[in-house]
């Protein structure tokens, strides 16, 4: 009789830009930066994991049973009716927490599929809708517009109706990438949010509409010239500049040394600008304007990643063990490095 191994696979999950310009809580991009969780079934207790967390960034994350992926996987189980199994759970964070890149997304996408997977194996299937929605309800915030691109790829525009979430993926164009600037300090998204109004003027409104229709229609006729109006917005980045003053000037940088456009990544503290060429140069100049306001911060040249979260099972793929800022090459673009004073790169 063949030996029976503990179950045991990867989940893969890329980071996301939600509020894509005036997309605000409806447009989101994933991008080429992992956080990756790897599950074996194993332990004693199914409401204690083990935890293992690799990477600075996940310095602060918990270990115990309130860890975001561990509360989502267990979730998932309890929806169903069901225990979930005992498990080990080694982390390699890559993305910064709270720093408007989704990275409580990839936990609770991460969590929901993982859960998923051992389902599929016991004969029981989730639907794309319900891995959508139960992700949805454990992310921080329960905002879709950073689930659903972390678990769907590309650009995803979302809403929700009567309960439902809605999400569409549209092609990302390969000609563009994105350039990430990081400040070294990290925006509350709940502090953040507590500055929006409890009501817009329909200026305001009118103005964010018309700009999500020009970006999309942008980014799909290659009208790239057209994307910095179109990433204008006057819901939420104006309000949360309160909390970061330096951003204009950084944003007005990344455009004069050749983006086309820039923004806010999700609730901050991330900006991201949209380019075809002088990637470092943008990203040097955005950090420029930041250090001259007195802020000092890091970046990252990727491209949209199209295929989301996915499972990879180390039995039969060979997977390569991550190191920091690097990534197999079916899934990311080129390693994401720091700019290096004195190099250019197009």
């Amino acid at each position: 009789m063949a030996p029976v191994f503990p179950v045991a696979f990867t989940v893969l999950v890329p980071a996301t830009s939600a509020n894509l310009g005036p997309g605000f809580d409806s447009l989101g991009l994933a991008l080429q930066l992992y956080n990756r969780f790897e599950v074996v079934e194993g332990g004693n207790d199914p409401q204690r994991p083990v935890i293992q967390i690799e990477g600075s960034l996940g310095a602060g994350l918990p270990t115990g049973p309130e860890n975001l992926f561990f509360r989502a996987f267990s979730s998932v189980f309890l929806s169903k009716g069901m225990e979930p199994p005992a498990v080990r759970i080694r982390m390699v964070i890559q993305i910064p927490p709270g720093a408007g890149l989704g990275s409580s997304a990839t936990a609770a996408v991460g969590g929901v599929v993982a859960a998923s997977e051992f389902l599929r194996l016991r004969g029981l299937t989730l639907s794309e809708q319900e891995i959508l929605e139960l992700a949805v309800a454990n992310e921080q915030g329960n905002h879709p517009d950073n689930v659903a691109p972390a678990l769907l790829g590309g650009l995803v525009a979302t809403t929700v109706r009567d309960g439902k979430i809605h999400a569409v993926k549209t092609p990302f164009p390969d000609a563009l990438k994105a350039v990430i600037f990081t400040p070294s300090f990290s925006m509350d998204t709940l502090a953040g949010r507590k500055l929006l109004p409890p009501s817009y003027p329909k200026d305001d409104v009118t103005f964010n509409t018309g700009r999500v229709a020009l970006l999309l229609s942008a980014l799909q006729t290659g009208r790239y010239e057209l994307i910095g109006e179109a990433m204008q917005d006057r819901l939420h980045q104006p309000y949360r500049q309160a909390l970061f003053p330096a951003m204009p000037d950084i944003i007005n940088a990344a455009v004069a040394a050749g983006a086309y456009g820039a923004c806010l990544s999700g609730g901050g503290s991330s900006l991201i600008a949209l380019a075809s060429s002088r990637f470092q140069e943008i990203l040097r100049a955005m950090q420029e304007a930041a250090r001259a306001r007195g802020v000092e911060g890091t970046g990252l040249i990727l491209r949209a990643d199209k295929h989301g979260a996915r499972v990879i099972n180390p039995r039969h793929h060979r997977v390569r063990r991550p190191r920091a800022h690097y990534y197999e090459d079916q899934f990311c673009w080129s390693p994401a490095r720091p700019v290096k004073e004195g190099s250019l790169g197009h």
